[in-house]
């Protein structure tokens, strides 16, 4: 029975301390420390599952195979997004050391997102990771067409993968 209520208690006592070392704060707030391995997992686990359920239902009005399409994706993309995402030939230093959680460098890391999946969270933003809504700044074609880029960024033609290395 001891047992039993020392877990209990434990249950309970370690996230109220978490929670008050938050509060009195003493654990970093700030956004050059890099996220422990423990968080990122947690957070992409969230985040992914959180995608999914937000797509669900999105229909992609754009062939995955439309080359202008993608091309424009790309010129938006270099455009708006590199300045944290990073382009074809480095990583962004701002979305690598500036934000909490770190930008997630596509060129670089690739991209297991659906197109759907990308457009939710480029039309609605990512909560609690410096990624905005983009539905009031952007056309919905043009959000479109980054999201069928940024899925497809390690799966180019090779003329558009020629293109941004220019």
């Amino acid at each position: 029975m001891k047992l039993l209520v020392a877990f209990i208690v434990g249950l309970i006592a370690a996230p109220l301390l978490f929670a008050l070392a938050g509060i009195l704060g003493w654990l970093p707030s700030d956004a050059s420390s890099m996220p422990p391995k423990w968080e990122m997992a947690v957070g992409m686990r969230a985040l992914d599952t959180s995608l999914e359920k937000r797509s669900d239902g999105l229909k992609n009005p754009i062939a995955a195979n439309d080359s202008a399409a993608l091309a424009a994706g790309m010129k938006i993309y270099g455009d708006s997004c590199a300045s944290c995402h990073g382009n074809a030939s480095a990583p962004s230093t701002w979305g690598t050391r500036g934000l909490y959680p770190r930008a997630p460098q596509f060129w670089q890391e690739g991209s297991d997102v659906t197109p759907v999946e990308a457009y939710a969270a480029i039309r609605d933003g990512v909560r609690y990771s410096g990624m905005g809504a983009w539905r009031d700044l952007m056309k919905q074609d043009d959000m479109w067409k980054v999201a069928n880029f940024v899925a497809r960024i390690q799966d180019l033609p090779p003329q558009l993968r020629q293109q941004a290395k220019r």
